[in-house]
Protein backbone atom coordinates (compact mmCIF):
# COMPACT_ATOMS: atom_id res chain seq x y z
CA UNK A 1 0.00 0.00 0.00
CA UNK A 2 2.69 2.63 0.66
CA UNK A 3 4.36 1.75 -2.41
CA UNK A 4 1.37 2.39 -4.13
CA UNK A 5 0.79 5.84 -2.81
CA UNK A 6 4.31 6.69 -2.95
CA UNK A 7 4.03 5.85 -6.66
CA UNK A 8 1.17 7.70 -7.09
CA UNK A 9 2.36 11.10 -5.43
CA UNK A 10 5.57 10.60 -7.99
CA UNK A 11 2.58 10.62 -10.57
CA UNK A 12 1.18 13.72 -9.25
CA UNK A 13 4.87 15.82 -8.95
CA UNK A 14 5.68 14.74 -12.39
CA UNK A 15 2.80 15.60 -14.40
CA UNK A 16 2.47 19.40 -12.25
CA UNK A 17 5.99 20.00 -13.67
CA UNK A 18 4.92 19.44 -17.16
CA UNK A 19 3.04 22.12 -18.82
CA UNK A 20 1.72 19.94 -21.25
CA UNK A 21 -0.75 18.14 -18.41
CA UNK A 22 -1.23 14.22 -19.25
CA UNK A 23 -2.79 11.05 -17.35
CA UNK A 24 0.69 9.85 -16.73
CA UNK A 25 4.68 10.57 -16.06
CA UNK A 26 7.94 9.60 -17.49
CA UNK A 27 10.40 9.74 -15.17
CA UNK A 28 13.09 8.62 -17.04
CA UNK A 29 13.14 8.85 -21.02
CA UNK A 30 14.61 8.77 -24.08
CA UNK A 31 13.57 9.21 -27.44
CA UNK A 32 14.45 9.69 -31.19
CA UNK A 33 13.27 11.43 -33.79
CA UNK A 34 14.04 11.53 -37.66
CA UNK A 35 12.69 13.34 -40.73
CA UNK A 36 13.80 13.51 -44.43
CA UNK A 37 12.94 16.39 -46.63
CA UNK A 38 13.64 17.88 -49.87
CA UNK A 39 14.62 21.40 -50.22
CA UNK A 40 12.59 24.00 -51.89
CA UNK A 41 15.14 25.21 -53.97
CA UNK A 42 15.92 21.40 -55.21
CA UNK A 43 15.49 18.36 -56.61
CA UNK A 44 17.99 16.42 -55.51
CA UNK A 45 18.99 16.90 -51.88
CA UNK A 46 17.83 16.27 -48.44
CA UNK A 47 18.08 17.64 -45.28
CA UNK A 48 17.79 14.75 -43.26
CA UNK A 49 17.64 15.54 -39.36
CA UNK A 50 17.96 13.28 -36.43
CA UNK A 51 16.51 14.31 -32.86
CA UNK A 52 17.57 12.65 -29.74
CA UNK A 53 15.84 14.13 -26.35
CA UNK A 54 16.62 13.04 -22.49
CA UNK A 55 14.55 14.24 -19.79
CA UNK A 56 15.13 13.14 -15.82
CA UNK A 57 12.79 14.31 -13.17
CA UNK A 58 13.56 14.63 -9.38
CA UNK A 59 10.70 15.67 -7.05
CA UNK A 60 10.50 16.94 -3.23
CA UNK A 61 7.14 17.16 -1.40
CA UNK A 62 6.37 19.31 1.89
CA UNK A 63 3.81 18.31 4.38
CA UNK A 64 1.34 20.84 2.86
CA UNK A 65 1.40 19.21 -0.09
CA UNK A 66 2.71 21.60 -2.12
CA UNK A 67 5.62 20.50 -4.19
CA UNK A 68 9.29 21.42 -5.29
CA UNK A 69 9.96 20.39 -9.08
CA UNK A 70 13.01 19.80 -10.79
CA UNK A 71 13.81 18.57 -14.60
CA UNK A 72 16.95 18.43 -16.55
CA UNK A 73 15.79 18.11 -20.39
CA UNK A 74 18.47 17.76 -22.87
CA UNK A 75 18.42 17.20 -26.56
CA UNK A 76 20.48 17.07 -29.77
CA UNK A 77 19.67 18.08 -33.12
CA UNK A 78 21.93 16.32 -36.18
CA UNK A 79 21.26 17.69 -39.65
CA UNK A 80 23.00 16.99 -42.64
CA UNK A 81 22.14 17.42 -46.48
CA UNK A 82 21.72 14.33 -48.46
CA UNK A 83 23.05 12.06 -50.34
CA UNK A 84 26.56 14.94 -49.41
CA UNK A 85 26.87 13.49 -46.13
CA UNK A 86 30.22 15.62 -45.12
CA UNK A 87 27.68 18.74 -44.96
CA UNK A 88 26.70 18.36 -41.36
CA UNK A 89 25.38 21.01 -38.72
CA UNK A 90 24.85 20.06 -34.90
CA UNK A 91 22.52 21.92 -32.53
CA UNK A 92 21.97 20.93 -28.70
CA UNK A 93 20.01 22.46 -25.55
CA UNK A 94 20.25 21.80 -22.19
CA UNK A 95 17.34 23.43 -19.60
CA UNK A 96 16.55 22.44 -16.03
CA UNK A 97 12.96 23.82 -15.47
CA UNK A 98 12.70 24.76 -11.50
CA UNK A 99 9.37 24.70 -10.44
CA UNK A 100 6.38 24.84 -7.05
CA UNK A 101 2.94 23.67 -7.06
CA UNK A 102 1.09 25.25 -4.87
CA UNK A 103 -2.63 22.91 -3.73
CA UNK A 104 -5.71 24.54 -2.35
CA UNK A 105 -6.95 23.13 0.98
CA UNK A 106 -9.89 21.69 -1.18
CA UNK A 107 -7.43 19.61 -3.58
CA UNK A 108 -9.50 21.27 -5.84
CA UNK A 109 -6.85 24.01 -7.78
CA UNK A 110 -3.26 23.43 -8.55
CA UNK A 111 -1.29 26.16 -9.44
CA UNK A 112 2.37 25.20 -11.09
CA UNK A 113 4.95 28.24 -11.17
CA UNK A 114 8.08 26.78 -13.09
CA UNK A 115 11.25 29.41 -14.33
CA UNK A 116 12.92 27.78 -17.20
CA UNK A 117 16.60 28.41 -17.38
CA UNK A 118 18.00 27.13 -20.72
CA UNK A 119 21.07 27.29 -23.01
CA UNK A 120 21.05 26.39 -26.68
CA UNK A 121 23.51 26.54 -29.35
CA UNK A 122 25.87 24.67 -31.56
CA UNK A 123 28.61 24.51 -29.33
CA UNK A 124 31.30 25.48 -31.65
CA UNK A 125 32.86 28.54 -29.81
CA UNK A 126 35.74 27.79 -27.22
CA UNK A 127 33.76 29.84 -24.58
CA UNK A 128 30.42 30.08 -23.52
CA UNK A 129 28.89 33.38 -24.86
CA UNK A 130 25.83 35.48 -23.18
CA UNK A 131 23.93 34.92 -26.11
CA UNK A 132 23.74 31.47 -25.93
CA UNK A 133 21.61 31.62 -22.58
CA UNK A 134 17.70 32.15 -22.68
CA UNK A 135 15.27 32.23 -19.88
CA UNK A 136 11.60 31.47 -19.77
CA UNK A 137 8.76 30.03 -17.74
CA UNK A 138 5.63 28.58 -17.39
CA UNK A 139 2.00 29.31 -15.38
CA UNK A 140 -0.79 26.80 -14.92
CA UNK A 141 -3.68 26.87 -13.61
CA UNK A 142 -5.29 23.49 -13.16
CA UNK A 143 -9.00 23.00 -11.56
CA UNK A 144 -10.02 19.42 -10.96
CA UNK A 145 -14.10 19.48 -10.16
CA UNK A 146 -13.99 15.63 -10.19
CA UNK A 147 -11.30 12.59 -10.74
CA UNK A 148 -12.59 12.31 -14.48
CA UNK A 149 -12.43 15.78 -15.73
CA UNK A 150 -9.42 18.70 -15.34
CA UNK A 151 -9.61 22.00 -16.96
CA UNK A 152 -6.33 24.11 -17.46
CA UNK A 153 -4.90 27.69 -18.36
CA UNK A 154 -1.65 29.34 -18.24
CA UNK A 155 0.72 31.25 -20.18
CA UNK A 156 4.42 30.04 -21.79
CA UNK A 157 7.26 32.90 -22.25
CA UNK A 158 10.28 32.21 -23.46
CA UNK A 159 13.44 35.12 -24.52
CA UNK A 160 13.82 33.56 -27.66
CA UNK A 161 16.67 33.96 -29.87
CA UNK A 162 14.65 36.21 -32.29
CA UNK A 163 12.77 37.67 -29.14
CA UNK A 164 10.14 37.47 -26.56
CA UNK A 165 8.17 34.34 -27.38
CA UNK A 166 4.51 34.49 -25.40
CA UNK A 167 1.87 31.44 -25.71
CA UNK A 168 -1.16 31.15 -24.27
CA UNK A 169 -2.19 27.71 -22.89
CA UNK A 170 -5.21 25.92 -22.51
CA UNK A 171 -6.14 22.23 -21.67
CA UNK A 172 -8.93 19.91 -21.02
CA UNK A 173 -8.44 16.40 -19.83
CA UNK A 174 -11.53 14.35 -20.00
CA UNK A 175 -11.72 10.38 -19.23
CA UNK A 176 -14.88 9.86 -21.12
CA UNK A 177 -14.75 6.04 -20.27
CA UNK A 178 -12.24 3.11 -19.18
CA UNK A 179 -10.92 2.87 -22.77
CA UNK A 180 -10.99 6.41 -24.24
CA UNK A 181 -9.63 9.02 -23.05
CA UNK A 182 -8.69 13.03 -23.87
CA UNK A 183 -5.83 15.36 -22.31
CA UNK A 184 -3.16 17.60 -23.03
CA UNK A 185 -2.74 21.66 -23.43
CA UNK A 186 -3.24 23.65 -26.64
CA UNK A 187 -1.41 24.31 -28.69
CA UNK A 188 1.48 22.54 -27.63
CA UNK A 189 0.22 19.13 -27.28
CA UNK A 190 -3.45 16.96 -27.48
CA UNK A 191 -3.48 13.48 -28.02
CA UNK A 192 -6.62 11.35 -28.74
CA UNK A 193 -6.06 7.72 -26.63
CA UNK A 194 -7.61 4.30 -27.08
CA UNK A 195 -7.10 1.64 -24.42
CA UNK A 196 -6.43 -1.25 -27.34
CA UNK A 197 -4.89 -4.08 -24.27
CA UNK A 198 -6.33 -3.75 -20.71
CA UNK A 199 -2.89 -1.68 -18.88
CA UNK A 200 -0.55 -2.83 -21.65
CA UNK A 201 -1.10 -1.51 -25.42
CA UNK A 202 -2.06 2.45 -25.66
CA UNK A 203 -3.23 4.02 -29.25
CA UNK A 204 -4.15 6.58 -30.82
CA UNK A 205 -3.50 10.28 -32.42
CA UNK A 206 -1.67 13.49 -31.51
CA UNK A 207 -0.88 16.84 -32.01
CA UNK A 208 2.63 18.13 -31.64
CA UNK A 209 3.65 21.85 -32.16
CA UNK A 210 6.79 23.32 -30.52
CA UNK A 211 8.68 26.31 -31.19
CA UNK A 212 12.41 26.55 -30.20
CA UNK A 213 15.55 28.39 -31.34
CA UNK A 214 19.38 27.76 -31.13
CA UNK A 215 22.25 30.80 -31.46
CA UNK A 216 25.07 29.95 -34.17
CA UNK A 217 28.38 30.49 -32.92
CA UNK A 218 30.60 33.98 -33.79
CA UNK A 219 31.99 32.14 -37.71
CA UNK A 220 28.42 32.10 -38.25
CA UNK A 221 27.68 35.91 -37.49
CA UNK A 222 26.01 34.56 -34.19
CA UNK A 223 22.93 34.14 -35.94
CA UNK A 224 20.23 31.82 -34.70
CA UNK A 225 17.84 28.62 -36.35
CA UNK A 226 14.70 28.62 -35.73
CA UNK A 227 12.45 25.16 -35.45
CA UNK A 228 8.86 25.34 -35.71
CA UNK A 229 7.40 21.68 -35.42
CA UNK A 230 3.83 21.20 -36.34
CA UNK A 231 3.18 17.56 -36.39
CA UNK A 232 -0.34 15.47 -36.57
CA UNK A 233 0.44 11.64 -35.84
CA UNK A 234 -0.62 8.68 -34.83
CA UNK A 235 0.84 6.88 -31.72
CA UNK A 236 1.29 3.13 -30.16
CA UNK A 237 2.33 2.76 -26.44
CA UNK A 238 3.09 -0.32 -25.33
CA UNK A 239 4.37 -1.56 -21.82
CA UNK A 240 6.79 -4.30 -22.31
CA UNK A 241 6.58 -5.24 -17.76
CA UNK A 242 4.58 -2.68 -15.63
CA UNK A 243 5.87 0.86 -15.82
CA UNK A 244 8.57 0.15 -18.34
CA UNK A 245 7.51 1.42 -21.73
CA UNK A 246 7.89 1.31 -25.58
CA UNK A 247 6.42 3.85 -28.01
CA UNK A 248 6.62 4.73 -31.27
CA UNK A 249 5.37 7.61 -33.45
CA UNK A 250 4.53 8.13 -37.11
CA UNK A 251 3.09 11.27 -39.06
CA UNK A 252 3.40 14.16 -40.91
CA UNK A 253 4.76 17.63 -40.13
CA UNK A 254 2.26 20.96 -41.00
CA UNK A 255 5.37 22.99 -39.86
CA UNK A 256 9.02 24.42 -40.65
CA UNK A 257 12.15 22.42 -40.89
CA UNK A 258 15.36 24.13 -38.51
CA UNK A 259 15.48 27.20 -40.83
CA UNK A 260 18.32 29.96 -40.36
CA UNK A 261 17.66 33.65 -39.57
CA UNK A 262 20.08 36.86 -39.38
CA UNK A 263 21.15 37.81 -36.04
CA UNK A 264 18.49 39.68 -34.50
CA UNK A 265 16.25 39.69 -37.51
CA UNK A 266 13.37 37.91 -38.89
CA UNK A 267 15.20 37.69 -42.52
CA UNK A 268 16.27 34.35 -43.44
CA UNK A 269 19.60 33.04 -44.61
CA UNK A 270 20.45 31.21 -47.39
CA UNK A 271 24.24 30.67 -47.29
CA UNK A 272 24.34 28.06 -45.30
CA UNK A 273 22.45 25.05 -47.23
CA UNK A 274 21.20 22.91 -44.25
CA UNK A 275 18.99 25.23 -42.68
CA UNK A 276 17.38 26.56 -45.86
CA UNK A 277 13.38 25.88 -46.15
CA UNK A 278 12.08 22.71 -47.45
CA UNK A 279 9.02 21.00 -48.44
CA UNK A 280 6.29 19.26 -45.59
CA UNK A 281 7.43 15.50 -44.47
CA UNK A 282 6.72 12.24 -42.99
CA UNK A 283 8.15 12.21 -39.49
CA UNK A 284 8.88 9.16 -37.04
CA UNK A 285 9.69 9.20 -33.51
CA UNK A 286 10.21 6.05 -31.12
CA UNK A 287 11.50 6.10 -27.34
CA UNK A 288 11.48 4.26 -23.97
CA UNK A 289 10.65 5.86 -20.55
CA UNK A 290 9.83 4.48 -17.16
CA UNK A 291 6.25 5.48 -17.05
CA UNK A 292 3.37 5.80 -14.26
CA UNK A 293 0.10 5.91 -15.61
CA UNK A 294 -2.40 7.28 -13.33
CA UNK A 295 -5.27 5.56 -13.75
CA UNK A 296 -2.67 2.33 -13.46
CA UNK A 297 -1.82 3.15 -10.06
CA UNK A 298 -5.20 3.76 -8.74
CA UNK A 299 -6.57 0.91 -9.52
CA UNK A 300 -3.74 -0.90 -7.55
CA UNK A 301 -4.62 1.82 -4.60
CA UNK A 302 -8.11 0.68 -4.55
CA UNK A 303 -6.74 -3.23 -4.19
Amino acid sequence: MKKNKLLLLVFVVLLSANAIAQPFADIVSFNYQTFSAMYKDSVRSKNHTDNYAFSLFFPKEFKNGNMLLVRINSELLNSTIMPDTSYSRQLASVSVPLGFQFVSKSKKWKTVTIVIPKLASDFRDNAMNSNNYQLGGIFLENYLPNDKLKIKAGLYYNREAFGNFFMPLVGLDWKINKRISLYGVLPTNYKVEFNLLKNRLYSGVCFKSLTRSFRLSKGNNYDYVRYDEEQLKVFVDYFVVPKLLLFAEAGYTLGKSPIQYMYNTNEKVYYNPVYTPTQSYPIFNVGIAFRIRQDLEKSEEIK
